[in-house]
């Protein structure tokens, strides 16, 4: 189905017009994430994405919130499930850390679970976790808002404003601030940041 379709079968709106999830969806989100921590953190997501389109005046804004509320929809596989479909659907990807293996399958998962033909949304939740070279504004909306959101229970709300005031500069803090955090874990484990990470820092930030 197209993004209009979804969004009247899927998303409601309360009294403010700020969009949620109907409980349909939300059955189907706490059936496939398989976390209640994990799917709040999902909504979280899309509310705030939601946010910083509409304070960036962006046509659209709950395209935004949808593509926020699904990212994380394929947390809930399993190890066997993610090789098994990465080897079958994302052979190219297959050599990339695990940790990243649920922004490809939550791709699969919303064209093949929800139905969802939306190519903007699909490509954002697929570079979610590592962005990459060439984000277009809703990657760089939905990777940053899934970086700061207040329920990772660190204080991101400098950064959250800086995407709410301009999404194009707050997205770059958003990144200096991840390679930062990356460049720490690295450290202890040779994997944090992976090369589709490194194309993406290199194109934003000129990091090599």
């Amino acid at each position: 189905m197209n993004l209009k379709e979804f969004i009247v079968k899927y998303i409601k709106e309360d009294d403010n017009g700020k969009p949620y999830i109907s409980e349909e969806l939300e059955k189907i989100l706490n059936e496939t994430i398989k976390n209640e921590k994990r799917v709040k953190h999902s909504l979280s997501v899309g509310s705030l994405s939601f946010d910083i389109a509409k304070s960036n005046h962006l046509s659209n804004p709950k395209k935004y919130f949808v593509a926020g509320a699904l990212h994380d929809i394929a947390k809930g596989l399993s190890k066997e499930e993610e090789i098994s479909l990465m080897n079958k659907y994302y052979k190219y990807y297959k050599n990339m850390p695990r940790y990243c293996f649920h922004q490809f399958l939550g791709e699969y998962l919303v064209k093949e679970v929800l139905k969802l033909d939306n190519k903007s949304i699909l490509n954002a939740i697929k570079c979610h976790c590592t962005g990459k070279k060439n984000m277009n504004t809703i990657d760089k909306i939905v990777y940053a808002a899934d970086k700061i959101d207040p329920l990772r229970g660190y204080d991101s709300s400098y950064m959250v404003e800086a995407m709410k005031n301009d999404y194009k500069s707050g997205f770059l803090l958003v990144l200096e601030e991840n390679y930062k955090f990356l460049e720490k874990k690295n450290k202890s484990d040779e994997s944090s940041i992976n090369r589709l990470s490194n194309q993406c820092f290199h194109f934003y930030l000129n990091i090599c």
